[in-house]
């Protein structure tokens, strides 16, 4: 009886390692999506390695984890209805490409990271494409991200006159 059930232990013990190494798949993707949709900044962050890095274009540099969290933060207040759909995702390894489109109401201020001027919403509506290169860790967790939008059209379409 001891043996079976260490040999039992050692099967599930074995298993959910196996599992946690496992490569990404599209629920990977779809766990991004509605972390996001949810606008619940732990429930995001919880989809983060502590060393993770995003790229994106609206920062100077890359946003480390607690850059991360005080950004996204800001983009849930500032949009407060932002919403990503997955039009497509490709995923190979622990790397994903998430084509999405991104729609949100400008609603509350915003915070320009490069220079930390605050500018309030003016209830204009964007809707673009966007596409994420996510590269995850062993435990699904995402280590980097880089995050690629047209600045200009979103600009355009918040009323925003383009920087230069």
């Amino acid at each position: 009886m001891k043996r079976s059930l260490c040999a039992l232990l050692f099967t599930a013990c074995s298993t959910a390692a196996v599992a946690a190494e496992a490569p990404i798949t599209h629920a990977d993707v779809d766990h991004w999506a509605v972390a996001w949709n949810s606008h619940d900044i732990e429930q995001v962050m919880q989809l983060f390695s502590p060393d993770v890095k995003i790229d994106q274009p609206e920062n100077p540099k890359p946003l480390d984890y607690n850059g991360t969290r005080a950004f996204f933060s800001m983009i849930f207040r500032a949009y407060p209805d932002f919403h990503i759909v997955v039009k497509q995702a490709v995923v190979d390894g622990y790397s994903a490409v998430s084509i999405e489109q991104v729609t949100g109401t400008w609603s509350g201020p915003f915070v320009d990271p490069a220079s930390g001027k605050v500018t309030p919403g003016n209830g204009r509506h964007f809707d673009h494409p966007g596409a994420m290169l996510i590269q995850y860790g062993p435990d699904h967790r995402i280590t980097h991200v880089s995050i690629f939008w047209d600045q200009l059209t979103v600009d355009r379409q918040l009323g925003i006159t383009p920087k230069v």
